[in-house]
């Protein structure tokens, strides 16, 4: 087990200019495109986050050819994979559910270890999937075990669990080029992640047709050369705090670009021509709702930022906040009160009202990476400093962020 290390924030502006860093959820999809395409692709990422390096390790299980020469990525499928491995997805999820459907597809026998919170989150949909399709899973503590070919690629699944399950799919489908249709039952959630999906896919030679709640897929990966872009989730932290950051695509279809609509309403104003920089120039309109259901990892900075400039906000569609690193409702929930944040609970939202100044505090992250983040911010508008407990969880998507932290200004210290 990992040694817990906590983190104290002094309260110090942040100012200066950044650039974004490798957008992981973009990663994730090339890497898997890429493991299971024709032929040789480079991949352009800038930043291996820890939930990256668990993508890259696993398609190396499978005998995929992997070779670094800076932040450029060689990968070439084998002429055959392994039929039979033990693969390790850390901590991170899309890892989990983007593998587990390929090796259905590609007919490997594999135990698939799994660690940290990611053990108790759930996988449901393909264990009540799978065996209808050829493939036994099952699970054994923190390993799940898989064997057999999957058959028949029309599939009916919800799709208000996660969209993960839906691009795993299409994944393993245009991996050994399969036609595939994906029936969903339910209303989607999280639909920006499967847009997401269907333009890598697109970029690696593979159709995928969206009609009401049907996906289509049609054709096998090829390989590519793929610059990944910047990331916007990450990236708001940093925006959030007044700093400059460049080399965000502007017309980027990740779905946490939506959080700039709220920064909007708080107030905040965009003054940089050629990137993004946010001041506060106006007052924030009287109520503004959130809507987390397709973006549930801005929640915990956008609360951070309403406790700061916010009159009266409420956070809704919060079913699926409880699904991630931490139940999330409650890690949020816990941070704003001990910002000093009054907050009241509901059945599918929370409510809080901006204080414009936070407490001097200690903060939980519960291991959540967004929790951590947002604490760390929220000690630039903080009376005092922020201490964070169990500071290192930011490695899961963002190594560097307490040296990029400290080079604007933001002082903290390993305790």
């Amino acid at each position: 087990m990992e040694k817990i290390i906590n983190r104290l924030i002094e309260n110090k502006k942040l100012d200066g200019k950044i650039s974004g860093i490798t957008s992981k959820s973009y990663a994730h999809r090339a890497i898997f495109c890429a493991a299971l395409a024709r032929g040789e692709s480079i991949l352009e990422i800038d930043n291996l986050s820890k939930d990256i390096e668990a993508s890259l390790n696993v398609v190396e299980s499978l005998g995929v050819k992997i070779s670094r020469e800076g932040s450029k990525i060689h990968i070439e499928a084998p002429q055959e994979y392994n039929k039979k491995t033990l693969i390790d997805v850390g901590e991170s999820g899309s890892t989990l559910r983007f593998i587990l459907p390929i090796l259905g597809a590609l007919g490997i026998e594999a135990e698939v270890i799994r660690r940290g919170s990611l053990v108790t989150r759930t996988n449901s949909v393909y264990f009540d999937l799978f065996p209808k399709h050829g493939v036994s899973i099952r699970e054994v503590g923190e390993k799940i075990l898989i064997s057999g070919k999957l058959t028949n690629y029309y599939f009916e699944l919800p799709g208000n669990i996660s969209s993960q399950f839906v691009t795993g799919l299409l994944l393993a489908a245009g991996g050994i080029g399969q036609d595939c249709t994906i029936k969903l039952t339910t209303e989607t959630e999280s639909r920006p992640y499967i847009d997401m999906t269907v333009d890598v896919m697109d970029k690696f030679g593979v159709k995928v047709l969206e009609d009401k709640n049907i996906y289509s897929s049609r054709g096998k990966f090829m390989g590519q050369d793929y610059i990944v872009e910047k990331d916007w989730s990450n990236a708001l932290f940093f925006l959030a705090s007044g700093v400059e950051v460049i080399g965000l695509n502007k017309l980027s279809i990740q779905g946490d670009k939506e959080a700039l609509r709220y920064f909007n309403e708080l107030g905040l104003e965009n003054n940089s021509k050629d990137s993004y920089r946010f001041v506060k120039r106006n007052e924030a309109k009287e109520k503004i709702i959130i809507d987390a259901k397709d973006i549930p990892d801005t929640i915990p900075i956008l609360s951070v930022l309403c406790g700061l400039y916010g009159k009266e906000i409420e956070v809704i569609n919060i079913e699926r906040l409880k699904l991630k690193e931490s139940d999330r409702v409650e890690s949020t929930i816990e941070m704003l009160k001990r910002l000093g944040v009054k907050v009241s609970l509901n059945e599918n939202s929370f409510s809080f009202s901006g204080v414009g100044k936070f407490n001097s505090c200690k903060i939980n992250s519960f291991n959540d990476h967004r929790i951590a983040m947002s604490a760390s911010i929220a000690a630039g508008f903080a009376k005092g400093p922020i201490e964070i407990i169990d500071s290192e969880c930011v490695e899961k998507s963002y190594k560097e962020f307490y040296k990029d932290l400290a080079s604007l200004g933001g002082e903290n210290h390993v305790l």
